[in-house]
């Protein structure tokens, strides 16, 4: 197809009389070149009929093929962003369906030993890229593919694809808003096949975290903003499921602050136009926290010698201390039964501490005894603090003699 515009209605009909005349290009099993096809691209336009899926993984069907190299997948959707970044183009949204309808593709050119943008059962046609992509991905009225085969990497493939005039367009092209990728490594054919499918849906505006990063180290972070056209003029934003901020005039790119707890965070935003209110998402992994919970231990045992008198060990100091930050932490010490003490105490980072010990009629009975201490910050409430609550369970043991004891020598410099 290289680099012409086609139109849906017409491509069908093109696309079925090269099948007709053409034979898909087969997998090489001994010493293949890296591959990197043509690329497919369809201008706006009514998207297919979705066509019901067969219930075996031959034809035109939708089968949603699971991740193999999720790690492999990622850098392909980072690379083709900062691709787009250098020459001002928007980050392309990351979405679930084209990542399957690209999987899908990778695997079935493999098993089915092809290499082209329609689905061939071996040589026999079966449909069309369009249609294929139909299945998986709906409502569509512009997109594209890139196929590539035996790069080694996600930057191979990227190599490949970008010294392509028709497949670098793809990947530059300003219609797109969305992208998805699908990698798969076999053991026939060019082994391992790459997929990218761009497309752009209807009435659907995305947002975007950070160029569509996995994950940042710091809740600074940078959003970039879809809307149809400037008629849409105001939007609003939250984390998570906080407090949405006043409207404010439409920006598609902003700096933002997402709340500073570790895992995933969600940054929402409506964007409107006089009554009318779209909205849409995106996450990201923050690998950091503002306020940690730390310096405390994993769990205590402390073993009472009747014979003797002795606890070992006779005492435990602890001090929370907040291990992220310099910001103080109020926190409380609660055990769980009457035997440990303190049955609570409390205090503030980074200078306070508690001593707890079993005490009281529980070491005059032989046995094992187990409870929790819990530490929890009491302030601030927000964020939460990572690793509050701490609870650590505590194990005694009373012992009516113990058989040996290990003394060990001072050593003096």
């Amino acid at each position: 197809m290289n680099d012409r515009i086609l139109r849906p209605a017409r491509l069908a009909a093109l696309l079925l009389l090269l099948a007709l005349l053409l034979p898909a290009q087969p997998a090489r099993a001994e010493n293949p070149t890296p591959q990197v096809g043509d690329p497919a691209f369809t201008q706006p336009g009514e998207p297919g009929t979705p066509a019901a899926p067969a219930p075996l993984f031959t034809g035109c069907t939708a089968q949603y093929v699971s991740v193999q190299n999720a790690a492999y997948e990622q850098q392909v959707v980072e690379l083709v962003n900062a691709e787009r970044a250098t020459v001002g183009l928007p980050p392309l949204k990351r979405v679930t369906e084209l990542d399957y309808a690209a999987r899908y593709h990778a695997k079935d050119m493999h098993d089915d030993g092809y290499f082209n943008h329609d689905t061939y059962d071996g040589s026999i046609f079966k449909c069309d890229t369009w249609t294929r992509l139909n299945l998986f991905y709906t409502g569509w009225n512009t997109a594209g593919e890139n196929i590539a085969a035996d790069q080694g990497t996600p930057a191979e493939a990227m190599t490949g694809w970008m010294n392509s005039t028709g497949h670098r367009e793809n990947i530059l092209r300003s219609s797109f808003r969305e992208i998805g990728v699908g990698y798969y490594l076999g053991s026939s054919g060019y082994r391992s096949y790459w997929v990218q499918d761009f497309g752009a849906r209807s009435g659907i505006y995305p947002l975007v975290i950070n160029r569509e990063a996995a994950s940042t180290d710091t809740p600074e972070v940078n959003l970039y903003i879809y809307r149809e056209d400037s008629s849409w003029t105001e939007m609003r934003l939250k984390n998570d499921s906080g407090a949405w901020t006043g409207w404010q005039p439409f920006a598609a790119e902003v700096s933002w602050m997402l709340e500073w707890v570790k895992g995933t965070r969600t940054v929402t935003v409506e964007v409107r136009k006089g009554s009318t209110v779209r909205q849409a998402s995106d996450s990201i992994q923050l690998t950091s926290a503002g306020n940690t919970l730390g310096n405390l231990p994993d769990s205590l045992t402390f073993i009472y010698d009747q014979s003797t008198g002795r606890l070992l060990p006779g005492q435990v100091t602890l001090r929370p201390q907040n291990t992220s930050s310099s910001m103080v932490l109020t926190w409380v010490a609660v055990s769980g039964a009457a035997w440990l003490s303190p049955q609570s105490g409390g205090g503030t980072t980074p200078s306070s501490s508690f001593t707890i010990a079993p005490t009281g009629p529980v070491l005059q009975t032989l046995g094992q005894y187990d409870t929790t201490l819990t530490v929890t910050v009491t302030a601030p409430a927000s964020p939460p603090v990572e690793g509050s609550p701490k609870q650590i369970p505590v194990k005694l043991v009373v012992v009516d003699a113990l058989d040996n004891f290990l003394y060990l020598g001072i050593i003096t410099r």
